[in-house]
């Protein structure tokens, strides 16, 4: 059955079809049995909470108005007038005048100080006792049966603490009907339920009214009630809604869903075989049409349209993609053409370009394949643009190495705007760029020779000029202290002038050393070595200074397997000669190390000191020329600042690598001379 769905597209429509016409009926008949019951209720339960608190505020709003207005009237000046004979003439008036205002169930009335009515809005009343003590504050409020007494004190005006009376204003809670809801479906009343007194027509429920504001459901009605405080803080409004009143239009709703589902449901079978099969029929020939399509390769092929809906919309629509199709994969194959064959010719000029040695020949291929590329015999290299006309020529730069900027060289008088394919002027800026990077390349390369060339003379000059009369102020020097009678001031300042010429001597050999390495002219004279042989001799030499300075001095090969390896035997020991002088000469105290060994992969030579140590962030740049540390030892120990430059520059001709470790200053150093085994 599933492999019968899955192959038929007719019968997964007609079952699209069916269910998205059941689906809604089906979920809104289930809506309507079980849930829409439970939500009229509770949105008649809300809406009746809302109508509760608002006719409670409308009922508060209205018992605060009058509270006011008893004390305004307690206030005005009029009543001084209560000291007078004729009180009733403007107080009384003043009183009726209210009660005509308000038009309720009310009378307003004036009680002296000895409980006896003296004026009121109903003169029937007036001189009937009333006990004052009744009202023992300012201005208040007081109930009894279902009338309410708002009251306010009387003072003369001229003396505040001169109780002429009481105003108190009798008010029947019949007035509050007016704010009860009269309907067939919906009954309000005001409820006391300590004295079982009701305003309005009382359905005897069953309510507790144990919280100010509540809701519940019994089985005919839908009941919420509020409290009336703070003025009628023991009585409540209460509204109730006849439930089958409310929910008589769901009820006759369910009932004539049931009765016409069955007709739906009819309705939705035959309306989903009937679009589903004419849907069906133009898809299929359309496919069969396709997969010739496919087949034959035959993209002009129409499909012809039988119908004039949406069906022959895609028709057209598919007509129209072939056409495009067809067209759009002639135009791709010869722009792909077109394209392999500017990749080629790019690569053609790139590899002219590249191989000329000077500017002008650079120009000149320039110009010849650009020419062959456009045909065009009349290109030329012009240095003035004011030489050119109007347009947008293939104008040269070239970099100023001096300032770091792009100086105008000159342009090539091809217009590349009467170009309207963007990607011919990409191809002529790119050829453009090309020229550029050679033209910057030839004139390197020409600066770095001219700049190797004076430094080539400079050295040569330096090693005939300097060496020669270095050489005989070595010889005079160790001549007079070792022939002539000196005093110890005269022989210190021999050997000073000596040991001067040494030091000098050193540094020019150095100099010429790296110099010779930077010209390619130092090669490295390879034969088999036993290192351990140059190891030993190398530290038998240091020895003696090691021990003038009180220094540890030890050589340890316990890893080492003698064995010979593929070095210069004199690169190696003045590389090895550099590191161990550097140590001894900057360590005070303590020791300085030799270590020896080796593994299948490597050659390792250690030297470990206690000395002065380097800061990390100085251990990359030592390897630079002429650079040293400040610090103590160094003012101690003067040096060309050449050494670790030049035995890292001899131990990369060997094929070697020198690393320099430190844990800062104060913790010494650890120098790596490490050879990768070459036999």
């Amino acid at each position: 059955m599933l492999s019968f769905f899955k192959k038929s597209l007719r019968n997964k429509l007609l079952t699209i079809f069916i269910g998205m016409g059941l689906l809604p009926f089906v979920t809104l008949l289930i809506y309507t049995l079980f849930l829409t019951k439970t939500k009229i209720v509770n949105s008649i339960v809300v809406e009746q909470l809302e109508r509760t608190k608002v006719v409670a505020s409308l009922m508060e709003n209205h018992l605060n108005s009058l509270s006011k207005e008893v004390r305004f009237l307690a206030s005005l000046d009029l009543m001084d007038d209560l000291l007078a004979d004729d009180i009733d003439r403007r107080v009384s008036r003043l009183l009726i005048q209210k009660y005509n205002d308000l038009d309720l169930d009310i009378s307003f009335q004036i009680l002296s100080p000895s409980s006896v009515i003296i004026a009121s809005s109903d003169k029937k009343i007036v001189k009937s006792s009333y006990n004052i003590k009744d009202f023992p504050l300012e201005y208040g409020t007081k109930i009894e049966d279902k009338k309410l007494f708002i009251y306010s004190k009387i003072y003369a005006s001229f003396d505040k603490n001169k109780e002429l009376g009481l105003l108190v204003l009798r008010y029947s809670l019949e007035n509050l009907k007016s704010y009860l809801t009269h309907q067939n479906s919906v009954n309000s009343y005001i409820m006391n339920p300590k004295q079982n007194l009701a305003i309005g027509k009382d359905l005897s429920l069953n309510i507790d009214f144990s919280n100010k504001s509540n809701s519940f459901i019994d089985n005919e009605h839908v009941i919420v009630y509020e409290n009336l405080a703070p003025l009628l803080k023991e009585w409540y409004i209460v509204y109730a809604v006849d439930k089958s009143v409310a929910l008589e239009f769901v009820y006759d709703f369910i009932k004539f869903m049931l009765y016409m589902s069955v007709v739906i449901i009819i309705l939705i079978i035959y309306i989903s075989l009937k679009y589903s099969r004419d849907i069906i029929k133009p898809i299929e020939d359309l496919t069969a049409i396709t997969e010739d399509i496919i087949t034959t390769q035959n993209y002009s092929t129409k499909l012809e349209v039988t119908t004039q809906d949406e069906i022959a919309t895609l028709t057209h629509s598919f007509n129209r993609m072939l056409e495009t199709t067809s067209s759009a994969l002639n135009d791709l194959e010869e722009e792909n053409r077109l394209r392999l064959q500017r990749f080629t010719q790019l690569i053609d000029v790139f590899n002219g370009i590249i191989q000329t040695k000077t500017e002008s020949e650079c120009m000149n291929i320039s110009i010849q394949e650009i020419k062959k590329l456009t045909d065009r015999e009349n290109l030329a290299f012009v240095e003035d643009k004011n030489l050119l006309q109007n347009g947008k020529y293939l104008e040269l730069y070239v970099t100023d190495f001096e300032k770091d900027i792009p100086i105008y060289f000159g342009s090539i008088s091809l217009d590349i705007e009467r170009f309207k394919d963007k990607y011919e002027k990409d191809f002529y800026s790119s050829i453009t760029s090309m020229i550029m990077l050679q033209l910057d390349r030839i004139r390197l390369i020409q600066r770095t020779m001219s700049a190797s060339n004076a430094k080539s003379a400079f050295i040569s000059n330096m090693s005939h000029e300097l060496r020669t009369p270095l050489n005989a102020i070595i010889g005079f020097s160790q001549f007079m202290i070792t022939y002539e009678e000196l005093s110890e001031d005269q022989l210190d300042t021999v050997g000073n002038i000596e040991s001067s010429a040494q030091y000098l001597l050193s540094m020019i050999n150095e100099i010429l050393d790296i110099a010779k390495i930077e010209a390619g002219k130092m090669e490295a004279q390879m034969q088999e070595v036993d290192v351990l042989e140059l190891l030993n001799g190398s530290y038998n030499m240091l020895s003696p200074l090691a021990s003038d300075k009180n220094l540890e001095f030890d050589f340890i090969y316990d890893n080492y397997k003698d064995t010979k390896y593929l070095l210069d035997p004199k690169m190696f020991q003045q590389i090895i000669l550099n590191l161990l002088s550097n140590s001894i000469k900057f360590t005070e105290k303590g020791s300085v190390k030799l270590e020896l060994s080796n593994d299948e992969q490597f050659l390792k030579v250690t030297v470990k000191d206690t000395g002065v140590g380097i800061d990390k962030e100085d251990l990359k740049g030592l390897f630079n020329d002429f650079t040293q540390i400040e610090n103590v030892m160094q003012k101690k120990h003067k040096g060309t600042g050449l050494g670790l430059s030049l035995s890292r520059k001899m131990a990369h001709i060997l094929g070697a690598e020198i690393e320099l470790q430190s844990d800062g200053l104060g913790f010494g150093t650890m120098t790596t001379f490490a050879l990768k085994d070459n036999r």
